[in-house]
């Protein structure tokens, strides 16, 4: 279960996400299916065939959003796991600034 303030931290990220002219559909539904698995504190592992899948995606426009959630510093890169790339969400992003 998540913290209240770790869950506070996730609303205001949302709400970032959520307002950013810049984000597009695709990356608002690939953060949204994402924000339910990752954590602040540590990596998760993901397939981009996962979350084509899952979300009814090509998985060039998956790899696009989650690009364009990296460049924001939304989504945070840490490792390769097999065929799936550990993310997580970045603590440190606040009011769309990180």
């Amino acid at each position: 279960m998540r913290s209240e303030a770790a869950m506070q931290h996730h609303d205001l990220l949302s709400r970032t996400v959520s307002t950013d002219r810049d984000i597009t559909l695709e990356a608002l539904r690939v953060f949204t299916y994402l924000s339910r698995r990752l954590h602040f504190d540590r990596p998760v592992p993901v397939l981009q065939s996962e979350l084509a899948d899952a979300l009814g995606m090509q998985r060039p426009n998956v790899n696009r959003a989650i690009k364009l959630l990296e460049t924001k510093q939304i989504l945070l890169r840490d490792s390769k796991l097999g065929r799936a790339i550990t993310f997580r969400l970045n603590p440190e992003l606040e009011g769309g600034r990180a």
